[in-house]
């Protein structure tokens, strides 16, 4: 749970990650907090992209966990903080989907829709460790998102007449994310995985693996392993497993 005093609400900001990544330290670790915005001029995205949405039907919210530094790995944080939101959302009424490693799908006329998108960061200041989870989701139009921009097909997660409140919404969301975060750190992706396998919006499809240089290499996605790479069994019939940020992956219809 966040406290109340610690989940914040601005009208424009840069970036609400960028903002909570640049605060300073205290001499220990602080309680988890949270901001949210109404409007982000820089919102960031995973590999560097923009993150777009309306700001009267859209939600903007980064949440921060400090916490002292032990050796335990983040790897796959991602994919936990992704399950926390999608079953934060389906309190709501919504069905998300999700797709490695970090963005919430939406079933729409033309198929499966992005929807939101997770960015995790981590600073560390001498023993001190801060995770910041930033998020952004539409919740009830893409208008004016343009699908090039983002790069696929975009989707929102309610109908305009049922969209919730945004910032009970934001609220429960930060509580969920830290909550995801704390629990991560104890005890991994392990008690994770069997949710997140059942969102699993690419298992067995065709995808193609985007490379950094935009080649692109066929493959189908073959779920997930234990430590969150992604399993895309090639043509030989072999396994590559792929470690986020190697690859973008889109499926191939």
């Amino acid at each position: 749970m966040i406290d109340p005093a610690r989940f914040e609400r601005v009208a424009r900001i840069d970036s609400t990650s960028s903002e909570l990544m640049r605060r300073p330290f205290a001499a220990t670790p602080q309680a988890p907090c949270a901001l949210m915005a109404d409007i982000q001029d820089a919102g960031r995205g995973r590999n560097g992209r923009v993150w777009l949405g309306d700001p009267a039907r859209s939600l903007a919210l980064s949440v921060a966990v400090e916490r002292e530094v032990d050796g335990t790995t983040l790897l796959g944080l991602p994919l936990a903080v992704g399950v926390a939101i999608a079953d934060g959302l389906a309190t709501q009424g919504a069905r998300v989907r999700l797709k490695w490693p970090n963005d919430l799908l939406v079933e729409t006329d033309r198929g499966l829709a992005k929807a939101g998108g997770i960015l995790v960061e981590v600073r560390q200041q001498g023993p001190l460790q801060r995770v910041v989870v930033g998020f952004g989701l539409n919740l009830a139009s893409a208008d004016g998102l343009d699908a090039a921009r983002v790069g696929q097909p975009v989707g929102a997660l309610f109908p305009a007449d049922t969209m919730p409140a945004r910032v009970p919404l934001a609220q429960a969301l930060a509580a969920a994310v830290a909550a995801a975060v704390a629990d991560f750190a104890r005890s991994g992706l392990r008690p994770w995985l069997p949710r997140w396998r059942a969102l699993d919006a690419l298992a067995d499809l065709p995808v193609d693996l985007v490379r950094g240089d935009g080649s692109r290499e066929p493959g189908i996605a073959r779920g997930i392993e234990n430590d969150g790479s992604l399993r895309v069994e090639r043509a030989d019939g072999s396994i590559d497993h792929v470690a986020s940020g190697e690859v973008s992956v889109r499926r191939r219809d």
